[in-house]
């Protein structure tokens, strides 16, 4: 039971998909606590608006270009190759066939896991060789936008280096390219891109504004409860509780279509993932470098981080 109180979202636990407790608000009553905890943690941290802080309240998402001067772009960018280069001429880039969400596979420099065909290496930041990385992690501005939605900062352990390898959708699809929230509370996930990001290249796509709990979104989070609790209780797998949706009902919630957010290089993508968002369709075989965090707190917490 007290697996409610905390930030569990799989359907697979026997009381998050309680039949009875969903049928009476349970899920609904979740979301609607943890969005009043993340609004008290933000407004202990007091951060000053600007247009970006307002961007990412409104819309669930914001874009900061040009957010380094030239020289410290140039630094990070020559460091961030430098590592993909020696990640690479230890581990190849490879190709898979299986669809879903594989498995890590570990390597000295960090890990390599695919969505389907979709390759997706992190590369571990190494303070003693890549310096200007390692101040990245540190950015005061990055923490306070993170803050500004979510009253905690982004640790940099959880900052890494990451390349996305764009598999052929014909022949092993990538789940990520479907519209889906991340889980029941506010989170955040971050992309400062290294080069730019075209619509060919996968862009992140995200439904503006779809990070508010609206009396419709609501509604449409308890029926998927509800459906995700009468599947556990017959024994059907695959309710993990990171929920899609269709493209096509996005209107019936009052919300506009998905937006590709293509960005020039030195470019901060920052996005509440329980907004819905995918990965953006792509050429096979083009690739996406960027600095990535996310942080995902314990949702019921009332104290700032």
């Amino acid at each position: 039971m007290w697996s409610i109180l905390t930030s569990t979202k799989s359907f697979e636990d026997r009381w998050i998909a309680h039949a009875g407790l969903n049928a009476r608000g349970l899920h609904r009553r979740r979301m609607m606590a943890a969005d009043f905890c993340a609004r008290m943690r933000s407004a202990q941290c007091r951060i000053a608006p600007d247009p970006y802080t307002k961007a990412f309240a409104e819309q669930g998402f914001a874009v900061v270009p040009d957010f380094l001067p030239p020289d410290a772009f140039s630094a990070v960018a020559a460091e961030a190759r430098a590592s993909l280069a020696a990640s690479e001429a230890h581990t190849p880039i490879s190709e898979n066939e299986q669809r879903g969400f594989g498995a890590r596979s570990k390597a000295p420099w960090g890990f390599d896991r695919f969505d389907g065909g979709t390759l997706n290496r992190f590369v571990t930041i190494d303070p003693g060789r890549s310096p200007a990385l390692a101040a990245f992690t540190r950015e005061p501005r990055l923490a306070a936008l993170a803050r500004s939605r979510l009253g905690a900062a982004i640790p940099a352990r959880n900052i890494r280096l990451y390349l996305t390898v764009n598999g052929d959708e014909a022949r092993t699809p990538d789940d990520q390219k479907v519209l889906h929230r991340d889980t029941f509370f506010s989170n955040i996930k971050f992309w400062y891109f290294i080069d730019p990001v075209t619509a060919d290249d996968g862009p992140f796509v995200y439904v503006p504004g779809s990070h508010r709990l609206t009396p419709a979104r609501l509604r449409w989070e308890e029926m998927r409860a509800i459906r995700a609790s009468a599947a556990h209780k017959v024994g059907i797998i695959g309710t993990e509780g990171a929920f899609r949706i269709g493209a096509e009902e996005l209107a019936g919630l009052g919300l506009p279509a998905p937006l590709p957010v293509t960005v020039p290089a030195n470019s901060l993508v920052m996005a509440d993932t329980l907004g819905f968002h995918r990965r953006g369709d792509a050429l096979p075989g083009t690739r996406r470098l960027a600095l990535y965090g996310t942080v995902r707190p314990w949702p019921f917490g009332l104290i700032r981080r």
